[in-house]
């Protein structure tokens, strides 16, 4: 009898290991022509299903925001009763790049297989492309918003470029606590990482929306580590909202590090705007290192305890 219930305990336990639905969240990369340039790998996309709605939807993996949006132009044709509902048009409101939204409370998402319950997310009202009405149940992905790391706070995530999937933990497993981890610092959300360029030690946003290159700082800090004799190189050009926008680049000629171990930058990007140089100022940091960089890794970001790993 002993032997039976053994038996039929081990045979439940593995079905019960077999039929546990993975957590895993698989991404996308995305290109785009930008100013007649295609780029490969300019956005991080990942499925979402908004309230069990029947839609193929996806949003932009974006580490640089703050705040989980979704695009009201994008979903202005979509039947959306159940979401109106628990649109808090009284409560305060939330602004995306001068564009006022509000809050979007308690909706429950799933992102890829992963539910993410009891949700706030801000609504901008006049944001994105808008979806025409007969495309709205064509099997094409839709793009309509951004997840960022306020989806995260107080967990490992876990992101592994090189099998394209992300996933977070509660404690961090094993086989990730031997990444070689940094000791970041965080506001609103993002993760700042210190850089160690010659003999400065600087901090950069790890922002998962900056795709054109590793690091890009702008046209006030590029002159802290490179030498004001050497000819910048354009990148591209183009109009950006009405305004002349350009992307440089330049050599640097001293060693980059992170936790004291050399790093396989010696370039960086820098562009000619002035807000950039105002939103660094403002974040007291000298510009942003991408996903790119990372490619061949797996990047560990513990927003439990402030550290930034990397595991090859």
């Amino acid at each position: 009898m002993k032997r039976h219930v053994l038996i039929i305990t081990l045979l439940f336990l593995t079905t019960s290991s077999f039929s546990q639905k993975s957590e895993w969240i698989h991404f996308d990369w995305h290109g785009e022509n930008i100013f007649g340039r295609y780029y490969e790998k300019t956005a991080i996309s990942l499925p979402i299903i908004i309230e069990n709605m029947p839609y193929n939807f996806c949003c932009q993996l974006d580490l640089g925001a703050t705040r989980t949006v979704f695009y009201g132009n994008s979903l202005k044709n979509y039947s959306f009763n159940t979401i109106s509902q628990k649109l808090d048009s009284l409560g305060e409101p939330y602004y995306l790049n001068g564009h006022k939204g509000n809050f979007l409370r308690n909706i429950d998402l799933k992102i890829d297989k992963k539910d993410f319950l009891k949700t706030d997310v801000a609504y901008i009202y006049d944001y994105g492309d808008e979806i025409p009405k007969d495309s709205i149940n064509s099997l094409s992905q839709k793009l309509i918003g951004t997840v960022a790391p306020d989806l995260f706070q107080n967990k490992y995530l876990v992101i592994d470029f090189p099998n394209q999937k992300m996933r977070l933990y509660d404690e961090l497993p094993n086989q990730y606590k031997k990444a070689d981890f940094v000791n970041v610092l965080m506001r609103k959300g993002r993760i700042k990482i210190p850089l160690t360029i010659g003999n400065r030690t600087e901090y950069v946003i790890f922002d998962t929306g900056n795709c054109l290159g590793d690091l890009l700082l702008d046209k006030e800090t590029i002159d802290l580590f490179t030498h004001p004799n050497d000819a910048a190189t354009e990148l591209l050009s183009g109009k950006s909202w009405g305004q002349d926008y350009v992307v440089y680049q330049k050599k640097m000629p001293e060693p980059v590090f992170i936790n004291g171990k050399k790093i396989a930058i010696t370039t960086a990007q820098f562009t000619n705007s002035d807000d950039d140089v105002q939103f660094n100022k403002e974040e007291k940091i000298i510009g942003l290192i991408g996903p790119l960089f990372f490619i061949n890794q797996t990047v560990i970001i513990d927003y439990k305890n402030l550290r930034f790993g990397t595991l090859k």
